[in-house]
């Protein structure tokens, strides 16, 4: 899948997942399911949760 194929499929921009995967956005709790909807995969799948101050 592309960029663009996946953000056709979300309702975003190609920026906006470029700017997901670079690390520079974070997005809503819908984007990031719609995200997850669009590989066929749970949220937990795609998006991890890291406090604040915690590394890659």
């Amino acid at each position: 899948m592309t960029q663009q194929d996946l953000a056709k499929s979300a309702g975003v921009s190609r920026q906006t997942i470029i700017s997901i995967e670079k690390g520079n956005y974070t997005p809503s709790l819908v984007l990031a399911f719609d995200i997850a909807e669009a590989f066929n995969v749970g949220i937990n799948e795609v998006f991890q949760y890291r406090k604040k101050g915690e590394g890659l």
